[in-house]
């Protein structure tokens, strides 16, 4: 059964037949429900390994893009905005015609806050990041610094997304036992202290951790 909020014209929710109504961000959605009779085409197959590399790729990370990827559009944020705009923008294909995502064009952040001139970031001490950027340009005083470290290979993730004040232009980020001697790829952004808007973020390249 399915109920209709605004008239014959309106949406509806639930399923009627084999089809189903739901709202979701303010858009009325409806999809078939069934078994498939015809087999996938070959687009349809690259299609899905698109999106299994994707979605394996940032899965670890879906904490910090449910902030860096907040209000990417009106109905579309997220980690599906961010699986949106990576598939796109930083999944490529190998001599083989495998799939995979280029950590370098990765975007872990969407926004249009101003970023610094230079950033870096070095290993110092036992599993610390020390997270270095320039403190020129506009933005407000309690607007703070996103960061990300990244074990691609064994699918885990450390990231902080409230670290210091954007001002200070420098961070230590702890990283547990578990990351020690581990190739991390590593990720700085920014954000305002209400999380309405954010900067792109900046890859750093890798960094092995002592």
């Amino acid at each position: 059964m399915a109920t209709i909020k605004s008239g014959i014209n309106g949406a509806f929710s639930g399923k009627v037949g084999t089809v189903i109504g739901y709202v979701r961000k303010g858009q009325a959605i409806m999809r078939t429900q069934g078994l498939r009779t015809t087999p996938p085409s070959e687009k349809e197959l690259l299609n899905r390994e698109k999106f299994t590399v994707s979605q394996k790729w940032l899965k670890p990370l879906i904490g910090f893009l449910r902030i860096g990827f907040k209000d990417y559009q009106p109905t579309y944020e997220g980690f599906l905005a961010a699986k949106s705009y990576n598939q796109k923008h930083a999944l490529q294909a190998d001599e083989n015609n495998n799939f995979f995502i280029n950590p370098a064009l990765v975007l872990v952040s969407f926004g249009s806050q101003a970023l610094p001139a230079t950033a870096s970031a070095v290993c110092e001490g036992e599993q610390e990041i020390i997270f270095t950027w320039s403190t020129e340009g506009t933005y407000k005083n309690n607007d703070h610094a996103m960061v990300l470290a990244y074990d691609i290979e064994k699918e885990k993730a450390r990231y902080n997304p409230h670290i210091v004040s954007r001002r200070k232009g420098t961070a230590t980020f702890k990283l547990d036992e578990f990351f020690k001697g581990k190739q991390l790829d590593i990720y700085l952004a920014f954000t305002s202290d209400d999380r309405k808007q954010r900067s792109n973020s900046m890859y750093l390249g890798k960094l092995t951790i002592s």
